[in-house]
This record gives C-alpha cells, structure tokens and sequence, in this order.
C-alpha cells in the first residue's frame, strides 16, 4: 500500500512539472535569431567596421581625383619645367625672338608648397616691323572676350624694357602675380575660346593690338587648369574657413 501510494505521488509531481514547463514555454516563446543583415552590421559596429552604403559616390572621389592628376600630368610634360635656387617654373618654350606684337603669357612658380600664378605681359619688337610702333612704354592694356572688353593698368616702374646691342630689336614686360583682375581676364579668355589684346600708353597714345591665337588660349586655359589643381586644397581649406566664419557670426 505504501509503494503504491509513493508511485502515485511520482506521478502526479511529473504531470505537474509538465504542465508547468509546457505552460511557461508557451507563454514566452524562444527569441528568434537576429536577421541576416541584422547580424552583419553587428558584426561590423563590433570590429569598428561600418558596411559601405554609398559605394557609388565613395568611388567617384578617387576616380575623380585621379582624372585630375592625370590631367595636371598630361599638361606638365607639354610645359617648359625650370629649376632656379629651389624655385621651378611652369611655363612654354617660347622663342626669343617671337613676331613683332604683344602677348599675354602667364605661368606658375612653386618652391615645392606654395604656388604662384604670375601675369605675364610682354611686348616685342624688331627693326624690320612694318608698323614701326618701337618703345611704346605702355602702362595699359585692353583685353576683348566676347564683346566685352577688361581694362588693367600696370605702374611705370613694374615695366622691364630691354634692346639688343645692335638696336635690331627691343622688348618691354610686365611680370608679377596675378591680380584677382588679372585673374579674371584670364579665366574669360580661356572659357571664351578667343579674344584680343591692346597694348597701350594712356597718355602717348602708342599702342600694338594682338589677336590670341587658339595655341595661346590653349596655354592660358593650361595653366589655369594647373594653379586650380595643384592650389585646390588651399581653396578648399579656405572656403571651409569662410564657412566657419560666418557661422560663427
């Protein structure tokens, strides 16, 4: 009787326990396993890794920056590379004695960290020119791009005059850096694609006008092209100082 009563009570405890187990599992189901695409940027938050959601635009930067490389490059190995005292000049190999007229020849300077954009005006004459114009000592020029017409006046004392010993030739210059003005001329002769330019004294009235060539806008839109790539992080740097600025203001 004693035996059949423990049995009894073992088998009652199980039912219960069962009951309880199966009530508990029903009520609180298991957690189901984190979604796949869940489970990767876990993965990729953990080992400070974040999935690449923009791998469109993130490759357009350096294939972008490498086009404009590859640009600087290409207009490099056309230029004239000069090396003076730890300064290199960027300019064109033009001849010594060029055809009587006046011409716009800007190039770039660099001691390796900082670059220059230098204007560079030049005027040149030979004995033999049927205009006869000579000195002009001109402090003055008038360039035209697409009708409209940019003035730039120069000081006397920047002027660099030059003659040959036989008084066959002589030449007159304006280099220095370029003015925001300058700057801007040239930027519209490259953009336009043509133009002209007037060399002239304000007060002596001599003057020699030039027709730009596509060879010379081409050389203008070079340079131009190497100072933007080669300062662009300078600009960069500086329009996010700007940015700074007038949010602070």
């Amino acid at each position: 009787m004693k035996k059949i009563l423990l049995t009894a009570i073992a088998v009652y405890a199980v039912i219960v326990i069962a009951g309880a187990t199966a009530y508990f599992l029903l009520r609180d189901p298991p957690a189901a396993p984190p979604a796949r695409h869940e489970v990767a940027t876990s993965t990729a938050k953990s080992s400070g890794e974040v999935p690449d959601t923009k791998s469109g635009e993130a490759a357009k930067a350096p294939t972008s920056s490498a086009q404009e490389k590859q640009t600087a490059d290409a207009i490099i190995t056309g230029m004239k590379v000069e090396n003076r005292g730890g300064i290199t000049l960027y300019t064109y190999d033009y001849p010594k004695k060029p055809a009587p007229g006046v011409y716009l020849r800007p190039f770039l300077v660099t001691d390796g960290v900082a670059w220059a954009l230098k204007f560079d005006l030049y005027y040149y004459y030979n004995i033999s020119d049927p205009q006869k114009t000579a000195w002009i000592h001109g402090d003055s020029i008038n360039v035209n791009v697409g009708g409209k017409t940019y003035n730039l006046r120069f000081l006397a004392h920047d002027r660099r005059d030059k003659m040959s010993p036989d008084a066959e030739n002589l030449a007159e210059s304006y280099v220095h850096d370029a003015t925001e003005d300058e700057l801007s001329v040239l930027r519209a002769l490259a953009q336009a694609g043509s133009g002209s330019i007037t060399y002239y004294q304000q007060e002596g009235g001599a003057q020699r006008s030039h027709e730009f060539t596509s060879e010379e806008i081409t050389r203008i839109r070079n340079v131009l092209t190497l100072y933007d790539y080669e300062t662009k992080d300078d600009a960069e740097a500086a329009g996010t100082a700007g940015a700074k600025g007038e949010a602070a203001l």
